[in-house]
């Protein structure tokens, strides 16, 4: 490829990039998600990695970039999940932690994505809807967790993890009310724990402008201190 061509591609991957402001890097994968999401066909993504690699950061930019998106996280039930896909039939599904999601609900999503039909009789309520040209984007830490068959659906995308420098510009981007030096220090202490970007953007919600290093370690401390039981 000759050296212009590289840099229109350069260009490209930049205009992409405004789709996605809170993830650093990744303009050739930021590219892929918008061609799935314009593409006619069905295309299943699904981003794979540990913490603070940017997974959930990518379905957070899929649903800023299309507002008729549904997003689910692995604490949704079955019955939540349905009644949400039923009313609101949504094209395009994002899942995050996916391999944490129950097995009969595992099952119901591939025969979603291969049919586009849900069929489901249960005691207090049956579902029998079709969405054509349903696309799914999910995040998953751990494929081994995930059934074969429906981990076959996506095309998988392996991402590192941020180096510590990286995750620490992230969390300035994702927490732009808060002072750039908070910021970095939260993210620095997050870094160090479980890496998760989540965590970085629920302290700093929790943040006050006059809270300092202080106040900021009481609340991660109580935050991890009654969430050991989730963790076991």
């Amino acid at each position: 490829m000759k050296f212009s061509s590289f840099n229109k591609l350069g260009g490209l991957f930049k205009e992409v990039d405004k789709s996605f402001n809170n993830i650093d890097g990744y303009y050739d994968i930021k590219e892929i998600v918008k061609r799935a999401l314009s593409s006619e066909d069905q295309y299943n993504l699904m981003f794979i990695g540990e913490p603070a690699s940017g997974k959930t950061l990518f379905l957070q930019g899929i649903m800023d970039m299309r507002k008729d998106a549904v997003y689910f996280d692995s604490t949704n039930t079955t019955n939540k999940i349905l009644d949400i896909l039923e009313q609101k039939r949504p094209k395009i599904i994002c899942m995050d932690e996916i391999e944490k999601m129950s097995r009969p609900w595992q099952e119901k999503l591939l025969n979603l994505l291969e049919s586009g039909k849900v069929d489901v009789e249960q005691q207090k309520k049956s579902y029998h809807f079709e969405i054509k040209g349903i696309k799914a984007f999910a995040t998953c830490n751990n494929i081994d967790r995930l059934s074969k068959p429906l981990a076959s659906r996506f095309r998988k995308l392996f991402l590192p993890k941020y180096s510590e420098e990286v995750f620490l510009s992230v969390a300035e981007k994702v927490l732009p009310k808060t002072s750039p030096s908070i910021a970095r220090y939260i993210g620095s202490k997050v870094y160090q724990t479980d890496g998760d970007i989540r965590s970085v953007i629920q302290i700093g919600r929790l943040v006050q402008r006059s809270d300092g290093p202080q106040e900021i370690e009481m609340i991660m401390n109580t935050l991890m201190k009654y969430s050991e039981a989730e963790k076991k």
